[in-house]
């Protein structure tokens, strides 16, 4: 009688094919799982810039609105043009203090019927981190705003 032959070396095909693939799908996890994380770290970074610029805002509004009382002796167009147009602030609170705030500030006065004198001031405020423009950690919000507070 004649033996068959047995067939050999195709649990050897089976065995590499299936380590090039599972090593394929790690390879692409772990891609994936950095992407994701820097992701959200810029979301991060976007959040706290945007946070940064708004409190750019309210800090100028907070002058205006303060030259504007009539206890005050300081005009808020003096201080538009002055101390808030153009000036620049870091925070000391963990999780901004990093970030660099330009504010600027720019108002038109309005008559409006009955001689009331209404002012609206245009404020734009610019929150930076990181370098320059185009490297990866740079990010940068701008926020503008624009109010006018009831005449004295």
């Amino acid at each position: 009688m004649m033996k068959l032959k047995r067939q050999t070396g195709f649990s050897l095909v089976s065995a590499i094919f299936l380590l090039v693939v599972l090593a394929s799908l790690g390879g692409y996890m772990v891609t994936i799982s950095g992407v994701s994380r820097t992701t959200s770290s810029a979301a991060l970074q976007g959040t706290r810039a945007y946070q940064a610029a708004r409190s750019g805002i309210e800090w100028a509004v907070f002058l205006i609105l303060q030259a504007n009382n009539p206890l005050n002796q300081i005009p808020a167009r003096n201080i538009c043009t002055g101390t808030v147009n153009g000036n620049n602030f870091t925070f000391n609170a963990i999780g901004l203090n990093s970030f660099t705030v330009n504010t600027r500030c720019s108002f038109t006065p309005h008559n409006e019927q009955g001689n009331d004198n209404v002012t609206v001031y245009t404020i734009t405020s610019i929150a930076t981190f990181g370098g320059s423009y185009g490297t990866p950690d740079f990010v940068q919000r701008r926020i503008t705003a624009t109010i006018s507070p009831p005449p004295p």
